[in-house]
């Protein structure tokens, strides 16, 4: 097996694998993303109550809402001061004091990565098969 070869079996492998794993992984990535739901940003503030310290915000009906003041974010606050969260849409009794947009964000970057490989194998085949 010379080196032409050898080079077109490996592109045509990588461009398999990538354009496959990559696309299902995007996919699987922006799944995680979307299934979390739609999170909204709101300004909590933080309280104390019978429990404890709490975050007390209002949703987009104007519903108070709370959750425990458990996050490392709220530790260092005194009650009565504001902390940015976003709480999820379809259920508004859960927040979070970190931004969402993390989410599926691993999945879809190694997605692009592979695909991006994938394409770059194809091509280099490609043209492997004119020299």
């Amino acid at each position: 097996m010379d080196i032409h070869s050898l080079t077109s079996l490996i592109s045509e492998v990588l461009s398999v694998v990538g354009l496959v794993f990559g696309v299902a992984l995007y996919l699987a990535g922006a799944f995680v993303r979307g299934i979390k739901g739609r999170w909204i940003l709101v300004d909590g503030v933080i309280a104390s109550s019978g429990q404890g310290t709490v975050i007390r915000w209002f949703d987009q009906d104007g519903e108070v809402h709370e959750c425990p003041a458990t996050t490392e974010e709220t530790h260092r606050l005194a009650p009565g001061q504001d902390v940015p969260l976003w709480f999820n849409s379809r259920t508004p009794s859960h927040c979070r004091t970190h931004s969402p947009e993390t989410e599926g964000r691993g999945l879809r970057l190694t997605g692009l990565i592979l695909l991006g490989t994938g394409i770059a194998a194809a091509v280099l085949g490609f043209v492997l098969m004119f020299v």
